[in-house]
């Protein structure tokens, strides 16, 4: 009986150590509508164009609406809601408009430590509208 409940925590271990090891990033993409935005084309762009003062700065309320979702969808398992990390992913409202660059080469090619590449799965309207959404919401104290 010994060797059986052995095996049994060695295998219970072994199978929760695999699943906390692939959760992180297992995210099923959800798709985004974008509604009216502008089609931003192929071209990776490297500055949010829907902020206030860009290029189509004028749909920032309808891309932080979309953004919104979108968040909700695909990255709040991960990032949390409202971007309020838990602390083992790094916390999103801390972005400043500087790091347009770094954010929306994160989101397209994902990173070595767990986070998707979602280049396949989202324009880069969906991406930006993410990134208009969660330069909406306070900025951590």
């Amino acid at each position: 009986a010994m060797s059986f409940s052995l095996k049994t925590i060695v295998a219970s271990a072994m199978f929760g150590l695999a699943g906390f090891a692939i959760a992180h990033g297992n995210v099923t993409p959800q798709e985004v509508d974008t509604g009216n935005l502008p089609e931003l084309g192929d071209d990776v762009r490297i500055e949010n164009p829907f902020r206030e003062g860009s290029e189509f700065g004028e749909f920032n309320a309808q891309a932080i609406k979309i953004g919104e979702s979108a968040y909700a969808g695909n990255c709040a398992a991960c990032h949390g809601i409202r971007a309020m990390s838990g602390g083992l992913t790094p916390d999103l409202r801390e972005l400043t408009e500087w790091d347009d660059e770094y954010f929306i080469n994160r989101v397209r090619n994902g990173t070595d430590r767990g986070m998707p590449s979602w280049k396949k799965s989202m324009d880069q309207n969906a991406m930006w509208a993410i990134r208009s959404y969660v330069e909406s919401l306070p900025k951590p104290e």
